[in-house]
């Protein structure tokens, strides 16, 4: 069954990838949602396409693009049809197809997908993660740690803390990477750590943080150094940090916040 569910999640993500592909790099209008956020043709298209492969497998689904946050389900699909739309519109081909799997809570089966790229991360509780690149496709298990620990940064979504961060952890070396790539790059070792301390949705973060865990990795709330977990109200997150195995969180400073993320 749960081979099935991780076909059925490739496929829909694979065919959004070529859904959003067609509106790539040509002139499209933009909306922006009460968040600010931007809207793209792109972005709805996926949605739909997302939504008609998903349903075969009877499993509600929660995307960005809906209005029902399905917050007491036990079991669904939690969805960003287009996650880095700005890395989308900017022409840097960083822009990720997420679909995760969420059972009581915990994201249980993740995909990410870049179809500009053509690599693909996925992974499952208790099977393992893996990348796909052009024909290849690649274990992803925890690998020692850096000579040089390699900072993730988003493009377009950092905070100023971030350079006190790299500072009281004598961190010099930083990796810009838009959406949820940034996972990707964790569970395959070529970065480190990603410390995010904006604000994020949980669709922003589930179908990563199932693909990080399968290959050894962390996401943690900040404050509590917990796993994050779903079904929090508005579905939003608190500030996150990432981190490959070996890494752990006792092995950094981290600043201490009063007033938490909504």
């Amino acid at each position: 069954m749960v081979d099935k569910l991780v076909e059925l999640g490739i496929r829909a993500a694979r065919l959004a990838g070529l859904s959003i592909m067609n509106y790539y790099q040509q002139s499209l209008a933009v909306e922006h949602k009460e968040d600010g956020s931007p809207l793209t043709l792109a972005d709805q298209a996926a949605h739909h396409v997302i939504l008609c492969n998903l349903a075969e497998s009877g499993i509600a689904v929660v995307s960005e693009e809906s209005k029902d946050l399905n917050l007491s389900a036990e079991r669904y699909w939690l969805v960003d049809p287009l996650d880095g739309t700005k890395d989308f519109l900017s022409g840097n081909g960083e822009f990720t197809v997420n679909i995760a799997l969420v059972y009581r809570n915990i994201p249980i089966l993740g995909v990410v997908f870049a179809p500009a790229i053509g690599d693909m991360y996925w992974g499952c509780k208790s099977f393992g993660a893996w990348r796909c690149s052009g024909s290849d496709v690649i274990a992803l298990s925890p690998q020692s740690k850096s000579p040089v620990c390699r900072l993730a940064v988003s493009r377009f979504h950092d905070h100023p803390d971030v350079d006190f961060f790299a500072a009281d952890n004598n961190i010099n070396q930083r990796i810009a990477i838009g959406s949820a790539l940034k996972y990707g790059m964790l569970a395959a070792a070529e970065v480190d750590i990603f410390p995010r301390l904006v604000g994020s949705s949980e669709w922003d973060t589930a179908a990563g943080q199932a693909v990080l865990e399968a290959s050894g990795g962390h996401v943690l709330d900040w404050n509590t150094g917990e796993p994050l977990r779903y079904g929090k109200p508005g579905r939003r997150n608190p500030r996150l940090l990432s981190l490959r195995s070996p890494y752990c969180r006792e092995e950094f400073k981290l600043k201490e916040y009063t007033i938490e993320l909504l």
